[in-house]
């Protein structure tokens, strides 16, 4: 008798009740990065970050890897299951669709122009609200006898809900989700929409990845949509537009916020200029800065025979000193008297100053006091 008004009482346990006797079965993970599995079979996903930080970049790598394998250090981990991935695009226009399909397809090695079964997308941008039909699909009047329409978000989902259904896909990227809902700070719609991707994810075992931005200015997911989804994934990924100010490059870094698994550590990548649509090649992360022992003068010159190596010929005193700062720019343990650090200034091989930072010096290279200069052949000198 107990909160009655619930009507608990009548509904069935039994269906969902655990069995012992069942084998536990481990996660059937779909992708790694350097050895470490994410993304399992039967589970819903996230990638998120701000408009145009390199989200769809990142799918475009992750679905090359599916199709080809490998690609840079990510690889598709279901050797017994035969690949199929399908792209479900709801924002973009036709163009930007293309150019997704064209890049993963050269990624992978493929013709930009074939027709592949395990390689399906489809274009939702420009769906239209339909008329509601009753269960004997005849046209839904209102009182009033004017036709009732449904939104065209619920119709972007019943038509993902078909191509799964119809393409039977290992691996879905339903890029974006805030798309497949009409009200993304809607409490119940929320949640209905993300335990119907789980239920979608558990009843076909696939991979089901959900794109959804970030609020502006912020980390958290948009909306209640957002709140609901980052609850329930097994996967959060970040991405994150890194530009340089002084030289204008851009990089991109993807991070791992969430894991039902192993972490897998942060990684890089830029956007090759190849055709119009571009290519990401993956970077090595940064090497840790390397502390002096010995004689500081005796590795400092080491740094410069080091660094010579990379300099491209002819190149400015500006350019040799970009490429020793951003590859041999060190921190050593405090000198043991400050006259060491002054006899480097003396000997002009470096500090044009010393900054202390946590107990170490940071040593830079002087601007107008490099040890070499570009010989007039062009050859590397030494």
């Amino acid at each position: 008798d107990f909160l009655q008004g619930d009507d608990w009482f009548f509904n069935n346990v039994e269906p969902y009740l655990l069995d012992f006797r069942e084998a536990y079965k481990p996660p059937r993970y779909t992708l790694s990065w350097k050895g470490i599995p994410f993304a399992p079979l039967g589970g819903i996903h996230n990638i998120t970050g701000q408009s145009g930080n390199g989200k769809t970049m990142t799918l475009a790598q992750f679905m090359a890897t599916i199709l080809c394998g490998e690609f840079g250090q990510l690889r598709y981990e279901l050797t017994d299951v035969e690949p199929r991935i399908l792209y479900v695009d709801t924002e973009m226009e036709k163009d930007n669709t293309i150019a997704v399909k064209n890049r993963v397809l050269t990624m992978a090695g493929r013709d930009i122009n074939g027709q592949y079964d395990d390689f399906k997308i489809v274009m939702l941008r420009d769906v239209e609200e339909v008329q509601m039909l009753d269960k004997d699909r005849k046209p839904v009047l209102d009182k009033h006898g004017r036709p009732v329409f449904i939104n065209p978000a619920i119709v972007r989902w019943r038509m993902t809900l078909k191509a799964i259904w119809q393409y039977k896909p290992t691996v879905v990227f339903i890029d974006g989700l805030l798309d497949v809902v009409s009200d993304f700070n809607d409490n119940i719609e929320c949640q209905e929409l993300i335990f119907k991707c789980m239920k979608l994810a558990s009843h076909y075992d696939i991979s089901l990845w959900c794109v959804l931005h970030q609020n502006p200015g912020g980390e958290k997911l948009v909306g209640h949509l957002g709140s609901f989804l980052e609850r329930k994934v097994t996967d959060v990924i970040q991405t994150k537009k890194i530009k340089d100010d002084k030289t204008g490059d851009v990089t991109f870094e993807v991070k791992q916020k969430k894991a039902r698994s192993q972490d897998f550590p942060d990684w890089k990548f830029r956007v090759l200029p190849i055709e119009a649509w571009g290519r990401p090649e993956q970077l090595e992360p940064a090497q840790p800065a390397e502390r002096v022992t010995g004689d500081p003068i005796e590795v400092v010159e080491r740094w410069f025979r080091e660094a010579k190596d990379r300099v491209e010929w002819p190149a400015n005193r500006k350019t040799i000193k970009e490429i020793i700062i951003r590859d041999y720019g060190k921190q050593t343990n405090k000198p043991k008297q400050d006259i060491d650090l002054q006899m480097l200034i003396n000997k002009r091989l470096l500090v044009e100053s010393s900054v202390k930072q946590n107990g170490y010096f940071l040593l830079i290279p002087a601007d107008d006091d490099l040890p070499f200069d570009a010989p007039s052949n062009g050859e590397v000198p030494y």
